[in-house]
C-alpha cells in the first residue's frame, strides 16, 4: 500500500511540474519572438507571442480576427 501511495504522489508531482512549465512558456511575458497575435475581436483575447515576423503573424490572423503587434516583452538576441 505504501508503494502505491508513493508512486501516486510521485506521478502527481511530475505531472504538476510538467503542466506548470508548459503554462509558463505560453504566457505573454515570453521574450523569445518579436511579434504577438492577440486573438478575438479587436485583439481583446489571448496573446500568442510565437512569430518571427509581422508578415507571419498577419498571415495567421487573416480571416480569424485578432491583431498583430510587436512583442512588448521581447529582449532580442544576447550579445557576447
Amino acid at each position: 500500500m505504501r508503494v502505491i501511495l508513493a508512486s501516486l504522489a510521485a506521478a502527481i508531482a511530475i505531472l504538476t511540474v510538467s503542466v506548470s512549465a508548459q503554462t509558463a512558456s505560453a504566457q505573454p511575458g515570453n521574450p523569445t519572438r518579436p511579434y504577438c497575435l492577440r486573438d478575438g475581436i479587436n485583439g481583446a483575447g489571448m496573446w500568442d507571442c510565437s512569430y518571427y515576423s509581422m508578415q507571419q503573424c498577419l498571415a495567421t490572423a487573416s480571416g480569424a480576427g485578432g491583431s498583430c503587434q510587436p512583442n512588448p516583452w521581447y529582449i532580442g538576441p544576447v550579445r557576447r
